[in-house]
């Protein structure tokens, strides 16, 4: 090979190599807090749990391999473009053919690898997922056992536990077992200990308890037995395993599609799907095709636009791809049309431009155009700030450190980066959820594309909430790196200019960042979730979400009450076939068990009245005391029925002040408000992210900047996975109590912010 292309590839595949590294890491974020609190949980299966980690990536790989490839050509035709070197190759005679095949030979390499990703090895990957989420599926059910919470998972059976004590096998301290085959009058087990055992070949719990009672009441209550043991074993039979997380179709071969029958009902599904495998990594040789032509028109704006063509490119692909999927699913288009459409087009979109680009027509000067038009904004922008400010405003500024011209300077170069890698991730981000997560979904339950569009309308503030921090870190290495190797930086200190006083607009910028992170978690995140969670809900074939739950039957009262009922009527204030146990919090017995055909709550009262009941007092599992009544009202019962109208939602769906009360409210009840209290706490904590990425950023901006902004990505690469590493760490330490909510929220931020602060201090300025 020539020296050229030797040099063209190496580029090139340097710039795709850490688009790869940074686009998979952001879309693999999606799972990461899932299995490392999994893998807490559950560290005998670690090695499982290191398997699923892995085999996500081939379905990752799969769409992210072409967009690297098409951002490698992007970036390095923009960036030789800009600095004069294709001009100067073709003064030397050498046209766009010069590109063409170290070009084609890479992209043809990229097709390669998607394509058995995307044939044999995601497929693979996706059928070894399954039987491995079956094979811990039974244990993570006794892993996800919580104390002090009505664990309804278990084919009628609820479980409450005062305590559980972690290990291989959990043990717990106090339970209390409802039996509710019978709902009219459930059999109750208390035990002091207890522990569930699982056999994931035969599909069967097995819970074994010690030292407890059986309360069971005879149809026609007048019996009540109690039956004492010392050991006693449960064999808990499980309903088939729900479907997981990877669809049928993923999980199928590539030529058990192929030779789907036309009688199928799964046809169109099938094929679909079988040329999708095909149509994204060809689209690897479709977007050479048509980078070279526009990276090499590109003569103003370097590397930077490269990667706003890039997202352009990839924009308008994936909305044809949708577009023609949509087309094929409702039967207006053949299924191979429908998918290979955009293909098609890009490839005959970029022969053309190939044909034209060595001619000196206009074809490309919109690009031209386009960066001219920018600059002419820019200047007048800044021509009519300095005509506002005046001249006692140009006194000022002179007398003035700040803001300087300088200022202005990198404020602009800082957020230009931070706005395009914001929106590179956030578009990638949707794509790639779209077609991994939503697709088959779409089809199979025949979604709309308008509501797929609102769909992702409504996600986007939460991609922007989560990305930003990441875009902070990427926008202040690219921008500073870039400075650094152009002198810049070099020429500033000859000024007379610190690197402090350098960092302050980046620094501001950050701070406001991350305030403005915070009110928009608090006004408008919350909002645009609610709306796109009932979408997701619709376009997954799930009930749409109500915030009140009417099923929930068991509830821990203020006291060391347990009310169960049948049915409650908030507007009439009834609960109906309602049934009350009284434990002692000292011995975990039960002392008292109250039964009736329901509770009428009275406000002038102040309590609740039992109608057609029954009371029994137990003493040391025996039975003392036992009565009949019509009517009656117990004092003591004093949860007004605004206790059982408890709400249902996500974190993500409350800003703090709803999250706190909702908090408050729950915690009451006996249900598990531990990962709550940590989000709660992440509520403030992550905000400042942006900031500490900052602090991080610049220290390291200058330490690598000679090297360029590629090694400036690739650092910051390493830095959000080590930050998003250590924080789901903690996150899930947190959820599963081994640390308080706010050492788990707020110890990344202490941790790395106090690096960071030590790194900034140590900058020779």
């Amino acid at each position: 090979m020539r020296i050229l292309h030797r040099q063209i590839l190496k580029e090139t595949l340097s710039h795709a190599l850490l688009g790869l590294l940074l686009f998979t890491f952001v879309l693999f974020l999606r799972d990461t807090n899932r299995l490392i609190e999994l893998l807490l949980r559950e560290s005998a299966f670690a090695r499982s749990i290191a398997s699923l980690f892995l085999l996500s990536f081939p379905a990752l790989l799969n769409f992210t391999v072409p967009v690297a490839i098409l951002i490698g050509i992007l970036i390095t035709l923009s960036r030789m473009a800009s600095e004069g070197e294709v001009v100067a190759l073709r003064a030397a005679g050498m046209g766009v053919r010069s590109f063409l095949l170290p070009l084609g030979l890479f992209a043809l390499l990229g097709c390669a690898l998607a394509l058995w990703l995307s044939v044999w090895a995601a497929p693979s990957a996706n059928r070894m997922r399954v039987q491995i989420e079956r094979e811990i599926g039974l244990r993570h059910i006794s892993a996800t056992v919580r104390p002090r919470v009505f664990e309804e998972n278990l084919p009628n059976l609820v479980v409450y536990v005062q305590d559980v004590i972690s290990g291989p096998n959990p043990a717990w301290r106090g339970v209390f077992l409802a039996d509710v085959s019978n709902p009219a009058g459930p059999k109750i087990t208390i035990a002091q200990e207890g522990m569930l055992m699982s056999d994931s070949a035969q599909n069967q719990l097995q819970l074994h308890l010690a030292r407890g009672n059986i309360h069971e009441v005879s149809p026609d209550k007048n019996e009540y037995s109690v039956a004492n043991f010392s050991e006693t074993d449960i064999p808990i039979e499980m309903p088939p395993p729900p479907p997981t997380s990877v669809k049928p179709n993923a999980q199928r071969s590539t030529a058990d599609l192929y030779n789907a029958p036309r009688s199928d009902p799964q046809w169109i599904e099938a094929r679909i799907e079988f040329h999708r495998r095909i149509a994204i990594p060809l689209a690897s040789i479709v977007f050479a095709l048509a980078g070279i032509p526009l990276g090499l028109s590109s003569s103003r704006g370097g590397k930077s636009t490269g990667v706003v063509l890039a997202v352009l490119i990839v924009l308008i692909y994936y909305s044809l791809f949708i577009g023609g999927i949509s087309l094929a699913r409702q039967g207006w288009l053949p299924p191979w049309t429908g998918v290979w459409m955009a293909n098609v087009f890009f490839a005959a979109l970029g022969a053309f431009l190939i044909a034209r680009v060595d001619a000196v027509t206009p074809w490309f000067g919109w690009i031209t155009y386009l960066s001219e038009l920018m600059e002419s904004l820019k200047r007048r922008v800044s021509a009519l700030f300095a005509r506002k400010g005046g001249a006692a405003g140009a006194a000022n500024r002179r007398l003035s450190t700040f803001p300087l011209i300088l200022d202005s300077y990198i404020t602009k170069l800082f957020l230009f980066y931070l706005v395009v890698t914001l929106a590179a991730l956030i578009v990638l981000t949707e794509v790639v959820s779209f077609f991994v997560d939503l697709l088959n979904d779409v089809i199979r339950n025949e979604i709309p594309i308008g509501l797929v569009v609102d769909y992702f309308i409504h996600l986007t503030p939460q991609l922007i909430y989560v990305t930003t921090p990441l875009s902070v870190l990427l926008a202040i290495l690219i921008s500073f790196s870039l400075l650094t190797q152009r002198n810049e930086i070099t020429a500033m200190k000859a000024s007379g200019i610190s690197l402090y006083r350098l960092s302050l607009p980046v620094f501001l910028i950050s701070g406001l960042l991350s305030a403005g992170m915070f009110f928009f978690d608090h006004f408008y995140v919350p909002g645009s979730n609610q709306i796109q969670d009932a979408i997701r809900n619709r376009i997954k074939g799930r009930p749409a979400q109500t915030f009140y739950r009417p099923d929930r039957q068991w509830m821990f009262g203020k006291g060391s009450w347990i009310y169960y009922y049948k049915v409650f009527d908030p507007a009439e204030r009834v609960l109906g076939g309602v049934t009350v146990f009284e434990l002692d919090p000292q011995t975990f017995q039960l002392t008292r068990r109250i039964s009736a055909s329901r509770a009428v709550w009275e406000q002038s009262l102040g309590g609740w009245v039992f109608e057609d009941g029954w009371v029994r007092d137990l003493r040391n599992d025996n039975l003392q005391d036992y009565e009949n009544f019509q009517v009656r009202l117990f004092p003591e019962l004093r949860e007004d029925p605004s206790y059982f109208r408890k709400e249902v939602k996500q974190s993500s769906q409350m800003n703090f002040i709803q999250l706190r009360a909702y908090l408050q409210d729950l915690k009451q009840s006996g249900f598990d408000v531990v990962p709550l209290t940590v989000q709660i706490h992440k509520k403030f904590s992550f905000p400042l992210f942006a900031f500490i990425m900052a602090l991080i950023g610049m220290p390291f901006a200058f330490s690598v900047g000679k090297k360029g902004a590629l090694t400036g990505i690739a650092l910051s690469i390493g830095i959000a996975i080590v930050y998003w590493a250590v924080s789901s760490l903690f996150e899930a330490l947190g959820n599963l109590n081994e640390l308080s909510a706010v050492a788990a929220a707020w110890s990344p931020n202490l941790v790395f912010g106090l690096g960071g602060l030590y790194l900034f201090l140590r900058i020779e300025t």
